[in-house]
């Protein structure tokens, strides 16, 4: 079972949830099912024995990703 992000177009709220085949999710927050699926960005982890990437510019305002626009 995929985890889908979804935006609620009634209420505004963004969630996430498991969604099993053939069922359609419906808002937590209100009960509408009139949703828009959000783009999901995978994370891989890192190869064995290396380190992951660092930042030259140091963290971004929400404390890491280095500024790089994946925060809100």
């Amino acid at each position: 079972m995929p985890i889908y992000g979804y935006s609620c177009q009634k209420c505004g709220h963004t969630f996430q949830t498991l969604v099993r085949s053939g069922e359609t999710p419906a808002c937590p927050s209100c009960g509408s099912e009139e949703l828009a699926q959000q783009l999901s960005l995978i994370a891989t982890p890192a190869k064995q024995g290396t380190e992951a990437p660092m930042c030259e510019g140091g963290m971004g305002a929400c404390g890491s990703c280095c500024g790089m626009g994946g925060c809100d």
